[in-house]
């Protein structure tokens, strides 16, 4: 019996006091001399080895596998199996903690999230390493994970469209609530508030017997019942809004109201969305950019699951960008042309402000004299909210990012012809347009061109596939995480590979989505990746963007250092590591690429 084992790393924090004192009874030292075998290809494992100093080799005759250093554990699959596939030699003298195989599987039978650990997916395993981290705090995860129940609802209020101003007024203070819903002339529903029918009565001069069908119809912006409430605040948040109706099935189940909302959420938000629509000047929106990151560090400091975090941050940032464009731009063009979001931007991935990378579509007839001095404006203004300039141009205030629709649809004609380096980047980087303001319309024509240019071109496809299988995983020869001194670049040889591969197979299949995670998603629906393949690169997405997150507000650096890293979290990485080389070479095969 030894009182050295680490109960506090993952899986082993999951045992019972009776489990961990069944384990420390069992447990042994075993010590071996550098070049000694362990295990040999055959054998029956004696239990499940934990390196205390040391190293392992795995092997067989022909193939090196990887090594095992301090903290790993080998040969798990040897448990469940009863036998090794692989031969294990001490690399160098090896202190290690063995845990007999009946107790280990007895310990697997009788603790599922002890199981879990060692047969779940990438996926699963960083489900329960959240669900670990969260575990005993009250945070904004219980947030996030709450659907809208009819508990959250307010009754809606449904009247004829005849009732005049004054009797729906009456209808509101009798019923307690400040909306009702009337159809409008088309049959469907419009919501109307007291303040609408204030502004009806003050404003327009409307007398009090006038009935509702003569007001504006208000379409309704909704969610069905048992969505996410936080889907609800991004809606509210992206309209600007105080009240969504919530349906079931075709029925109104009722009116979900903001304070509803934040009185379970607790953040600002949906305040910082409010008070960048009223900034109606420089100073004012500076100001609102600044609080940004705050927002940012507070949110994943509670806990904040990556995907919703990516989601509220990029929904603020089009917000932003969008008032920035509606302060400097003439209104009359506003409407007319359609700014884009680029790169990060564009597929809704960007969590701090990276460099501006942004386009305009321009209608046919559109004569704006002040076009170069206002979009010269308008990058200025963002360099001043917190985005520098894109060191590669990719800005409206290069005239290479500007063009009419038919200008927009030439280029891509001319760029699948000609497919020179610069024009198959250039595809790649529209691919991620998202439209934030005006007329958004100008878009879908030039998404669907691009689309339907790419899918039947392989060659072309190929050829712009090519850097997502240039750089390697921070791995070693024997597929441990790299230590150096710098820390690990995951944007390079982890994030870049699956973004840009991901995004590929989105254009051969003409998908219009642009984040990665809705691309992986789409892709699973379309049985070009399998579900489970899906879902493991989905989590190595979301790791590396959380790691690195952590890294930069910490830190000031996007580069991960492994020796700050728990050992569930060292487990994970190389895991996500493991699965973007899986996929690097899956994407070899798929476009026949010669190396």
């Amino acid at each position: 019996m030894t009182s050295l084992f680490n109960f506090a790393r993952p899986p082993f924090d999951c045992l019972s006091t009776e489990e961990r004192q069944r384990l420390e009874q069992r447990l042994s030292i075993c010590y071996f001399r550098a070049g000694q075998t362990v295990l040999k290809a055959g054998d029956a494992p004696p239990g499940l080895y934990l390196v205390i100093k040391g190293a392992v080799e795995e092997s067989t005759p022909h193939h090196q596998f990887g090594d095992y250093g301090e903290g790993d554990m080998f040969d798990v699959r040897a448990q469940f199996d009863g036998h090794c596939r692989h031969q294990f030699n001490a690399l160098e003298d090896l202190l290690c903690q063995l845990i007999p195989r009946d107790t280990f599987l007895a310990l697997c039978e009788g603790n599922d999230t002890f199981a879990r650990y060692f047969t779940a997916s990438l996926a699963q395993r960083q489900q329960l390493q959240e669900q670990r981290a969260q575990l005993g705090q009250k945070n904004l995860a219980e947030f996030i994970l709450t659907r809208i129940e009819p508990g959250h609802l307010q009754p809606a209020l449904i009247v004829d469209s005849r009732l005049s101003l004054l009797a729906a007024t009456e209808a509101m203070v009798a019923r307690g609530t400040d909306c009702l819903l009337y159809p409008a002339t088309d049959g469907s529903l419009s919501l109307a508030t007291r303040k609408t029918l204030l502004h009806a009565l003050t404003l327009k001069g409307l007398p009090l017997t006038a009935p509702l069908a003569v007001l504006t119809p208000t379409p309704l912006i909704g969610l069905p019942l048992d969505s996410y409430l936080f889907d609800a605040l991004l809606l509210m948040t992206r309209h600007r809004i105080k009240r969504l109706v919530v349906w079931q099935g075709q029925e109104v189940a009722g009116i979900l109201h903001l304070t509803q909302v934040l009185g379970l959420f607790s953040t600002h938000s949906h305040v910082l969305t409010l008070r960048i629509a009223r900034a109606d000047t420089l100073p004012a929106l500076e100001a609102v950019a600044r609080e940004q990151q705050q927002l940012t560090r507070s949110l994943f400091a509670q806990g904040i699951h990556t995907a919703f975090l990516m989601k509220l941050i990029a929904t603020i940032n089009e917000q932003l960008i969008a008032k920035a464009f509606a302060l400097v731009i003439p209104p009359e063009v506003q409407e007319r042309v359609c700014l884009l979001m680029l790169g990060s931007e564009g597929r809704g991935e960007q969590i701090l402000k990276t460099d501006q990378d942004n386009a305009l579509i321009l209608p046919a007839d559109l004569s704006w004299p002040t076009q170069q001095a206002d979009l010269a404006a308008f990058s200025e203004l963002l360099a001043r909210l917190g985005y520098p300039p894109c060191p590669g141009r990719v800005m409206v205030n290069n005239p290479a990012w500007v063009k009419p629709l038919d200008g927009w649809l030439q280029e891509i004609e001319r760029a699948c012809v000609e497919a020179r380096e610069a024009d198959l980047l250039w595809l790649a980087t529209l691919a991620d347009a998202h439209p934030i303001a005006g007329d958004r319309a100008l878009l879908p024509p030039i998404a669907r061109k691009l689309r339907e240019q790419l899918a039947e071109r392989g060659d072309l496809l190929a050829e712009m596939v090519r850097p997502a299988v240039a750089f390697h995983a921070p791995l070693t020869l024997f597929g441990r995480l790299e230590r150096a001194p710098e820390g690990l670049d995951l944007k390079r040889g982890g994030l870049f590979p699956l973004v840009h591969g991901i995004r590929m197979l989105a254009l051969e299949a003409a998908i219009l989505e642009t984040s990665t995670l809705g691309r992986i998603e789409a892709l699973v629906a379309a049985e070009r990746l399998s579900a489970s393949f899906g879902a493991d690169l989905a989590e190595a997405f979301r790791l590396f963007v959380r790691l690195r997150l952590r890294s930069q507000l910490k830190e000031g650096e996007s580069r991960v250092q492994v020796n700050e890293l728990s050992h569930g979290e060292r487990d994970l990485l190389r895991q996500a590591l493991h699965q973007v080389k899986k996929f690097q070479q899956w994407l070899t095969l798929h476009f026949r690429l010669r190396q």
